[in-house]
Formats: structure tokens, sequence, C-alpha cells
């Protein structure tokens, strides 16, 4: 999570930051800001499928429940290396029942299936969007190639702070944990100790 906060072009006034907020706020309003970033990566032969699930299951309950995520393609995705796959119409559902993908984790999985799905092949700097309420998964990497995709979530600026106001930070306080009292690069572009 938070790759923004250690890799300098990707923090304002990263390009692609600035035109996906543009997006979103086409999308779903004036008011849709970043809230947090993350990459994602299926090296080479991993074959660990993510199962069926919908973002949102993840969140707090907000009142504006308003949110997309802009999945943009590092390298590209296809079949064999973990592309996603989308249940159309799913993001106009209800957020369907989650459960622990395995005991022991904080996998979330749902009902879904290849044959509902939907693959969505990518070229490098390609880009999906998708709801919290979207249904999606991908396949494990049978390839000889990486799979990574950089993810910038926006919503209504006053649920960001929502979430902030009940320590809901999709993880960044427990970098400085996991990483010790190294440097990090702040949003504002002072240095900050993860």
């Amino acid at each position: 999570m938070w790759p923004s906060l250690f890799v300098h072009g990707l923090a304002d006034p990263c390009p692609a930051r600035q035109r996906l907020r543009l997006l979103a706020r086409a999308l779903l309003g004036p008011d849709m800001d970043f809230d947090f970033d993350m990459m994602l990566a299926k090296p080479p032969q991993s074959n660990t499928p993510t199962p069926w699930h919908a973002d949102a299951a993840y969140w707090l309950d907000m009142p504006d429940k308003r949110a997309v995520s802009c999945w943009l393609a590092v390298d590209a995705t296809w079949l064999d290396n973990g592309c996603m796959w989308f249940g159309p119409g799913s993001h106009r559902r209800p957020l369907l029942p989650h459960r622990s993908a395995a005991a022991g984790t904080h996998v979330l999985t749902c009902d879904g299936s290849e044959a509902d799905g939907v693959p969505c092949e990518l070229q490098p700097g390609d880009c999906t969007l998708h709801s919290g309420q979207t249904l999606h998964y991908s396949r494990g990497n049978t390839s000889d190639c990486w799979r990574r995709g950089y993810v910038m979530n926006f919503r209504p600026l006053a649920m960001v702070e929502f979430e902030r106001q009940r320590n809901y930070d999709h993880g960044q306080a427990g970098l400085g944990k996991i990483f010790g009292a190294g440097q990090a690069h702040a949003a504002d572009g002072a240095d900050a100790v993860a």
C-alpha cells in the first residue's frame, strides 16, 4: 500500500493521478478526491489466484458509497498472467456477502465464476475503472512474465475525511511499523517518517 509515499513520481503532481482524478470527478461528481494507492504484483509462475470479491467488502460502511478504483497496467495482462475478470452489472447490485478466503488470512471472497465474468486484457498504460461494488477476480500467473498494476482509489473528500477520523487509512500508519523509522516521501513533498 501507499507507493506514492516512497516513489516521488507517484505523489502529486503525478500526471496519472491528476488525469484520473479528473475522470473520477467527471464520472461521480466534483467532490471526488484521492484516497489511497497500491501496487499489485503477480510474479512469474506464481499461480496464485485472487478470489472473487468486491473492494467495498474491505471498506468502512460510509454514508456516501461513491468510489472508483483505477487499475493502471504496468505490464501487459492476459489470461495466462492473471488479467482481471469483472462481473458485468455487479456494480448495480447489492454487495454480496463475503467470507474469509482461507483461515488466518485477511483475504475475502464471495460467490462468483468465470462463466459469469468477462476477462479484461490490457497493454501497459491501459486502465480499468471499477466501483467498490464491482465483482472482480484474477487467475494466478502461469506465464514467465510479471503482471503488475498500479491502483489509485478516489472517493468524495468528505468520505476520505470520514475514514481518517475513524483511523482508517488503508494501512498508512502501519508502514512505520513495517519499515522502521526510515524516511518516506510525503505527498506534500516533505520527507516524513514512515
